[in-house]
């Protein structure tokens, strides 16, 4: 468990480092950038879709997503409209319980003008009686996407796996986790929205990382990371960071962290100290993220490279 709890937090503290930490970047030169073997945030977007749960029906909610999702072999009905590769969902049974959906769509695939966020929104991926649309207005941006050119094809990663899994079977398989974080009003605030805007650029082609991107994608490597996202929120009570995971084992990620010199890596304990409400939830065990992960299904074709998007 201690392993588990302390791998978790890899996602955080490099994209804290490498976003809200980050003060150079270059203009982008040549073709640097395009010739990049990782997925980012330039070829694809990730969503995060809420939903409210009456707190006296979790029990029928988990029957209902067992019961939907039974089908090994049919990952369409999880990943919830045409051209998503890969999806999760979670169930907060906090104070004020939620349903939550991760959903990976290649940029080619919402390319068409269309609102995008509203089209995942309405793709929500479960109809249920005890769910309803969230009350307050959430803003939200995809900060960072990464994905590992060697990730599996499969809900599990054994290579003749199911395509749709439940969470008690990821027990044997993959890791998928969302883990959400505070930031401090004011300064950490203030450099999520410029954050923001560099994101926009990267996604555009406008600018290159550099070195910042090159590192990250040793570490995504060495930690055996499949998947990582970070997307901001702007709630009406402050900025939250929500981190998504899939991976190949979290106590490899804690092993591959620790192991490291990479920059990224090892700046990001200071910085999360200055940026986070509570930095002890996510440098301290345990972690206790409140969540449970209900279902997780990938496209069998899911893309590895850009040049697959």
């Amino acid at each position: 468990m201690a392993f588990e709890s302390w791998g978790r937090r890899s996602l955080v503290l490099g994209t804290v480092v490498a976003g809200l930490g980050y003060a150079q970047y270059r203009r982008r030169r040549g073709s640097a950038a395009s010739d990049s073997r990782y997925i980012t945030e330039r070829h694809a977007s990730a969503f995060l879709v809420r939903r409210r749960v009456d707190g006296d029906r979790l029990e029928s909610v988990r029957e209902a997503v067992a019961e939907r999702y039974a089908d090994p072999d049919d990952p369409r009905p999880l990943l919830g409209l045409e051209g998503a590769t890969t999806a999760s969902l979670f169930l907060d049974t906090g104070s004020e319980p939620e349903l939550l959906w991760y959903v990976e769509v290649p940029r080619s695939a919402t390319a068409d003008g269309e609102d995008a966020e509203s089209r995942v929104e309405t793709a929500f991926p479960l109809e249920h009686d005890a769910l309803a649309a969230t009350e307050a207005r959430v803003d939200r941006e995809l900060l960072v996407h990464a994905v590992n050119p060697d990730r599996p094809r499969t809900a599990t990663g054994a290579d003749d796996g199911p395509l749709v899994v439940g969470g008690a079977e990821l027990k044997d398989g993959v890791d998928v986790d969302l883990v959400q974080l505070h930031l401090k009003p004011g300064l950490a605030e203030r450099l999520a929205d410029r954050f923001v805007g560099l994101s926009r650029r990267v996604a555009a082609g406008e600018i290159e990382l550099g070195p910042i991107e090159r590192w990250s994608g040793a570490m995504l490597e060495a930690e055996e990371m499949y998947t990582e996202s970070i997307v901001l929120e702007r709630r009406p009570g402050g900025y939250a960071l929500c981190g998504y995971m899939e991976t190949e084992a979290m106590a490899g990620v804690y092993d591959a962290y620790y192991d490291t010199r990479n920059p990224v890596a090892r700046a990001s304990e200071v910085v999360l100290g200055r940026v986070l409400e509570e930095p002890a939830g996510i440098l301290e065990y345990p972690l206790g993220t409140g969540l449970e992960t209900l279902a997780h299904a990938v496209d069998p074709d899911r893309p590895r490279r850009p040049e697959e998007c």
